[in-house]
């Protein structure tokens, strides 16, 4: 026989799988498991089951009956050839779980483990990595994961599941001792994805890929990660992961060597003897390092200006960082050089604090900027991409020097020091900055590119389009013009929006709401603002997903396939491989079972172009698997899924959307749809007595607008281009 607790709870007897019953016995099983061999309080057990606010007056007589239900299960079972029977023994002030360590797969796990450890020890790491390999097979899913899915969540699951993962590190240290770097890559980069604040696995991830000659992929995980421990928990990388990163940019020779995380975390002197100074990052000509602030103004007195205390802040901020190229440098004379940099940073630093951004560094011809460092503004990503396409204006010429930019939206940790005249920025940190320095050496001559979140937060005044084979990375090709002058005022149904939205996250309650309104009252304009407000607030952490054309010229819909599209990352053009290929991505992050991932793929595929499309027959069963998807998805982050004009839709999907909020149960999902009302022709019953929808009805404007040529003449651009606070 065999007490399982590595994945859901089961007792099996001659290879069978034996009955457990109800929840509540399961869950004092798995309880006893955990302390096999040990004394359990009955008080201890009941509040193992209970919440000490919602424990019944009768818990103790529950706890009796699934005490004795067990031991009706366990008298049952047959003898096993070897050990005592288990038995469950009443022992003051509770009970006794007494089985054969042999019989559970916890206890064999840890066996396993201790051995391979000693084994790694005594510098013998083909047989630790066989005997850990033993232990780390006998999982077969999250702990007890039967009883975590129905709620208990104590903390013996959570001790066991990190011990899985030191046992996880010590198996890879044993294969990188053993010279099998290529065939743990794909697992490393799985536990690090999924673990980013280990250090010790980011290093075993940066030593395989060094030794499979990927030295700048593995530079990059160390960027990944000290990027996430700043975020997180506002630390720097330990010693060990810092000397790891020196090592690998000298090309130390002991990197090639078979030995792992342990071995280089013991002995530095085994990576760089003697070690060298540390590499000084880059400066500019005064000796400012790239990402260090200008020096602020002295102050003019006064309590605020007198001291030297810094801050650090998670600001939501818009970054720029451009690269003026100057071709002609190379054969310039040495005192023209810096004339001529300095010129162009002259210029950048006039656009920047002319738009009402930062300059935070210059090295050479690579410059920073930040617009929100002094203060978060809702329109502080429209002002950043403003800025960097004036800039690139500027330095159009044959002539003259040419400039690429990138624009990132999101939160940074940003050092700021008080003074007499506010605040000033000394530094900042953040993946918004790792993000743009990665994009910035694929952005071609004379282009800005923007992230997915600063087009989002721009909305429609930048016209842009996708950026090379990027995904959610757009190209900022030109400012949209717009006539000042005051529309609908539609604050009242945007801050219902963003009600339901912040429903929906912080109570995981699904909904749907309908926007209606008759042609040209304004739906579309409200969604677009929805969507930029909350694209502005990154602390949301809300991904929107849009779909405007409800039928194909088949008449199939293709609304589900432009939101799962859109998911996927798919770019226009791309063949079907690499459709595949995205689609298998974006659900192997779905916290789903493999066997689950498979269904979703097989069904979903046909709605994505470069497929063949499904017929009428089957599309009930994709929209419920599309639904089913969309509740996965919204698992891992809040979703805003945006259909446009949902009244030319077939039933079909009508009928889906109806059912989907209910059929989401506890998921962060808003569906926003909008129609004219004309749906309500076609269904008088739309939403109608169901729970998590919701109807928000358009009224035009109670008077209409003032003529353009009525409002004073001044062009947005004209008005962002103003000093800050004008």
């Amino acid at each position: 026989m065999q007490f399982g607790l590595l994945g859901p709870l089961e007792v099996t007897a001659d290879g069978e799988p034996v009955a457990l019953g109800g929840t509540k016995q399961r869950a004092t099983l798995g309880y006893l498991l955990l302390r096999t061999n040990r004394v359990v309080a009955a008080s201890e057990l009941v509040q193992a089951l209970w919440d000490s606010d919602d424990a019944p007056v009768t818990a103790r007589k529950i706890l009796h009956n699934a005490v004795w239900g067990l031991r009706s299960m366990l008298a049952s079972l047959p003898e096993p050839p070897t050990g005592s029977p288990p038995a469950l023994v009443t022992r003051t002030p509770g009970y006794v779980l007494r089985v054969e360590p042999d019989h559970v797969d916890l206890s064999i796990f840890q066996r396993r483990v201790s051995e391979g450890r000693a084994a790694l020890a005594a510098d013998a790491p083909e047989t630790a990595a066989r005997l850990l390999r033993e232990g780390l097979e006998l999982w077969r899913g999250p702990v007890l994961a039967d009883l975590a899915e129905s709620g208990f969540s104590w903390p013996e699951i959570e001790a066991t599941r990190r011990t899985r993962l030191d046992a996880l590190e010590d198996f890879f240290d044993a294969e990188l001792a053993c010279g099998r770097h290529h065939s743990v890559i794909g697992d490393l980069t799985t536990l690090v994805d999924t673990e980013p604040l280990r250090e010790r696995a980011c290093g075993q991830l940066m030593i395989a890929l060094y030794r499979c000659g990927r030295q700048a992929d593995a530079l990059n995980v160390y960027d990944r990660a000290r990027s996430a421990l700043v975020e997180n928990l506002g630390l720097e990388p330990g010693r060990g992961l810092r000397m790891l990163q020196r090592s690998i940019l000298t090309h130390d020779a002991a990197l090639s060597q078979e030995v792992g995380w342990p071995v280089i975390r013991r002995s530095s002197a085994t990576l760089a003897p003697p070690a060298p100074e540390a590499p000084r990052p880059p400066a500019d000509h005064t000796g400012r390092p790239l990402g260090a602030a200008r020096p602020p103004a002295a102050p003019t007195g006064g309590a605020n200006g007198t001291g030297g205390t810094t801050v650090t802040q998670r600001i939501a901020v818009s970054a720029v960082l451009m690269n003026v190229c100057h071709d002609d440098l190379d054969e310039a004379h040495p005192g023209e050089i810096g004339t001529t940099v300095g010129s162009a940073e002259d210029v950048v630093g006039q656009v920047v604090e002319r738009f009402g951004g930062t300059v935070m560094a210059s090295i050479g011809s690579v410059s920073l900027a930040l617009f929100g460092a002094h203060g978060p503004r809702h329109d502080d990503p429209e002002r950043a991409v403003r800025a960097a396409l004036t800039l690139r204006n500027r330095f159009t010429s044959d002539q003259g020097p040419s400039l690429r930019a990138v624009v990132t939206t999101g939160q940074a940790l940003v050092r700021l020091r008080p003074g007499a005249e506010g605040v000033a920025p000394l530094s900042a940190v953040g993946s918004v900055l790792d993000d743009g320095r990665t994009l910035l050496a694929r952005v071609p001559d004379g282009e800005v590119w923007m992230s997915g979140a600063t087009r989002r937060a721009t909305g429609t005044s930048v016209v842009s389009r996708p950026a090379g084979d990027v995904p959610d990375t757009w190209q900022a090709v030109d400012l949209v013009r717009q006539e000042a002058g005051p529309g609908a005022d539609r604050a009242y149904e945007l801050g219902v929006l963003n009600g339901l939205l912040d429903w929906a996250r912080n109570r995981s309650v699904p909904h749907l709401v309908t926007v209606l309104g008759a042609p040209g009252v304004g739906k579309t304009h409200l969604l677009r603002e929805f969507g930029q407000s909350i694209a502005r607030q990154p602390e949301t952490a809300a991904r929107i997903l849009v779909a405007r054309e409800p039928t194909g010229p088949d008449g199939t819909p293709t609304m589900p396939g432009q939101i799962l599209a859109e998911y996927c990352g798919l770019l226009p053009g791309d063949p079907a491989r690499v459709v595949r290929e995205k689609l298998t991505s974006a659900l192997w992050r779905l916290p789903v079972t493999e066997e689950c991932r498979t269904r979703l793929r097989r069904t979903l595929l046909p709605l994505l172009p470069g497929t063949v499309a499904p017929p009428p027959d089957r599309m009930p069963e994709i929209l419920a698997t599309w639904s089913e998807f969309l509740t996965f998805a919204s698992a891992l982050e809040p979703l805003v899924v945006v259909l446009d004009d949902v009244h030319r839709s077939d039933d079909a999907l009508l009928d889906r959307l109806e059912q989907l909020a209910d059929g989401a149960g506890t998921a962060p999902l808003i569906v926003v749809a909008t129609a004219r009302p004309e749906l309500l022709e076609r269904r008088p019953g739309w939403g109608g007595g169901r729970r998590r929808v919701s109807t928000l009805t358009l009224l035009p404007p109670a008077s209409p607008p003032p003529a353009p040529a009525a409002v004073a003449a001044a062009t947005r651009e004209e008005a962002l281009a103003s000093p800050v606070g004008v």
